[in-house]
């Protein structure tokens, strides 16, 4: 499963941070460093799994941390809308 982030979320980047909005809803979401970085590789469809691997080259944790954080991770930004799962 690979996810995207959703044609209806607007964001801006504000320093290293994003800020998203979610035009239906009317509401805003803040993401700094990693979960700014995630959104960064939903640019292009990634699994949970290609989106660990990139962050295990670039942050400092463990395999099976990541794992569990970014499926976290990945279930509220589709539950707010944020991102969208492809194929």
């Amino acid at each position: 499963m690979k996810y995207r982030r959703s044609e209806r979320a607007l964001f801006s980047a504000v320093g290293d941070d994003i800020l998203a909005l979610h035009v239906e809803r009317g509401l805003c979401f803040g993401m700094k460093e990693v979960s700014a970085r995630v959104w960064d590789l939903l640019a292009e469809p990634h699994s949970a799994e290609q989106l660990c691997d990139s962050l295990l080259d670039e942050y400092s944790v463990d395999a099976e941390t990541c794992r569990s954080d970014i499926t976290q991770l990945l279930a509220e930004m589709e539950a707010e809308g944020l991102v969208e799962r492809v194929g």
